[in-house]
């Protein structure tokens, strides 16, 4: 059978299955309101990347399908049913385009790749391989400065992403490591650090659900006190950083990755049959005539992390706390607080993305002494790769828009209703938040729809109060999500993680998601079922250390420096 063939056989048993098993339990959810058939979208979207490689058809597979099944199996016969699915679709990719968070997001990505592309012109980037030369040795140390960059950027996983894979891409190239190593390490340290950050643009979105919760439910606890509890259960995201260190030290792959590896090592560092989501990278060159300092990329990568921070401290209220006490900041726990406080991070993020497109263009003139017809072209060729991951992360967001119309993730929470042994609670809490982030593409989305719902069972079954369940629930939607969301092709971080790395985005999250898959089956059987009997965070460290280094050694194999 060939390989083609092979995927469409292997697609349409997803699909089949997953229609099957969802129809079988629709009784035990139709109390709630929720069908069966809203998990096919997702599904469908899944399905068709895999035996098509064509990620903008298979979310628009996605995205139709949901319109047609919002309006029509209640109204099968009547053609206007029909009809409203179109008006559902245009409706739904209307409230996704001018959603201003949607189109923040948008405008930061071109302006990141056309500062990237000004920064690679000018020789700045190539300055920075140069220097970070001296340190890095070989595929190994690359990795680990990869990852160490990735705890650097601990206060937004988007600037993270797009910092590190932008900066780290032409270093893991000159040391032959894979594109598709290099957008895990970028991926694996991007939402797991921002997620368990005390102080990340993150953190205040988690906190505020929390706050709505413990109000809801009267328990009590300030929400930055709750996200603190649930810290020490956060075993994805802390198994996570454990695994990339063992798995870089051990130089050891497994599955797709490994291919990748041996394939990079021989000089191929992306696959042959890559489709790059974004060519910014690879077909600018530093121009022949510039002036080569690390000045062109220092300054605008400075400036960005300058006003990023700026901005969020006056974005979270920072100014009237200095006006108060000078002395704020220097004081972690007001950083902490303000930066929670943020609420506009995505804004904020422009903001410091335009100014240091600026700072960009006039570090190539007046550094780098480039002329201005060759910025031109390098500014409208990194604008113009904005709009191949514009449509994908577009259809990305209807069809999640589409999937909360239809309640996908509420079918998902309806099916194992309160019934469940509490040993086992924050375990199908993970798996169900994996599986919503999986078909809808958002981690944040997921968050806000599973702790209201969850934290309500969770509460029942540790008896009316604030306890073990309802804590260890918590961080396991919190958990669960950043999972899916590293498994999802529609997932905007994931996509983006494929774009500042250059990596061809289908073989990102095929070889992505085994390594997922693993430090998830370490976060249950090594997190949080022995948690549910006392098991302390430092013990289960070292069991996932020793899981992930006895798994790699029997079954996986080692990759030559």
């Amino acid at each position: 059978m060939s390989d083609s063939k092979l995927k469409i056989v292997i697609a349409s048993l997803i699909v089949i299955g997953f229609s099957i098993l969802a129809w079988s339990v629709q009784p035990a959810a139709n109390e709630s309101g929720v069908v069966w058939y809203s998990i096919l979208p997702p599904v469908i979207a899944v399905a068709f990347a895999i035996a098509t490689r064509r990620l903008l058809l298979s979310l628009a597979a996605g995205v139709v399908l949901g319109s047609i099944l919002i309006n029509v199996p209640p109204a099968l016969t009547q053609p206007s049913a029909w009809a409203s699915s179109f008006v559902t679709l245009v409706g739904h990719l209307w409230n996704v385009i001018s959603s201003p968070f949607n189109l923040a997001v948008l405008a930061f990505i071109m302006l990141m790749l056309t500062m990237v592309s000004i920064v690679i012109l000018s020789g700045g980037l190539l300055a920075i391989v140069r220097w970070l030369e001296q340190y890095a040795k070989g595929p190994r140390s690359t990795q680990f400065i990869t990852t160490l960059m990735g705890f650097l950027v601990f206060i937004d996983d988007y600037a993270n992403v797009m910092i590190v894979g932008t900066s780290m891409r032409p270093i893991s190239d000159s040391m032959l490591v894979s594109r598709e190593k290099l957008a895990f390490i970028v991926d694996a340290t991007a939402a797991p650090i921002s997620g368990i950050a005390l102080m990340s643009t993150w953190i205040g979105y988690e906190v505020g659900i929390f706050a709505e919760v413990s109000t809801a439910l009267g328990f009590e606890r300030d929400a930055y006190s709750m996200f603190l509890d649930a810290l020490s259960f956060r075993f994805y995201c802390i198994f996570m950083i454990l695994f990339i260190f063992v798995n870089i030290w051990s130089r050891r792959e497994f599955g797709g990755m490994l291919i990748a590896e041996r394939r990079s090592r021989l000089g191929e560092v992306s696959a042959a049959d890559a489709v790059l989501l974004s060519k910014v990278n690879d077909n600018i060159e530093p121009d022949k005539n510039a002036k080569i300092k690390m000045s062109t990329a220092f300054y605008p990568f400075g400036i960005l992390f300058f006003i990023l921070f700026l901005g969020l401290w006056i974005d979270g209220g920072g100014v009237a706390l200095l006006v108060e006490s000078p002395m704020s900041l220097l004081s972690f726990s007001d950083w902490r607080d303000v930066v929670s406080a943020a609420e506009n991070n995505v804004h904020v993020l422009n903001i410091a993305g335009l100014l240091a497109l600026l700072t960009a263009i006039f570090c190539a003139i007046v550094i780098a002494t480039l002329p201005k017809q060759s910025i031109g072209r390098a500014i409208k060729q990194g604008a113009k790769s904005a709009f191949y991951p514009w449509q994908i992360l577009i259809l990305a967001w209807t069809l999640s828009a589409i999937c909360n119309e239809l309640q996908t993730s509420p079918f998902l929470v309806a099916v194992v209703g309160d019934s469940m042994p509490v040993l086992f609670y924050p375990v199908i809490v993970f798996i169900l938040s994996a599986a919503a982030a999986i078909a809808t593409g958002t981690a944040w989305g997921t968050m806000a729809i599973f702790i209201p719902i969850t934290s309500q069972v969770a509460f029942q079954l540790d008896g009316g109060i604030y306890g073990l369940v309802t804590i260890m629930s918590l961080a396991a939607v919190l958990d669960g999500a950043i999972f899916g969301d590293h498994c999802s092709p529609i997932s905007d971080t994931t996509v983006m993680s494929s774009i500042a790395t250059s990596c061809d985005h289908i073989h990102h999250v095929r070889t992505q998601f085994p390594y997922a898959l693993l430090v998830a089956a370490s976060a249950i059987g090594a997190g949080y079922i022995p948690a549910m009997y006392g098991t302390p965070l430092w013990l289960a460290m070292m069991l996932a250390v020793g899981f992930f280094s006895l798994f790699l050694v029997l079954l996986a194999k080692k990759v030559n420096a």
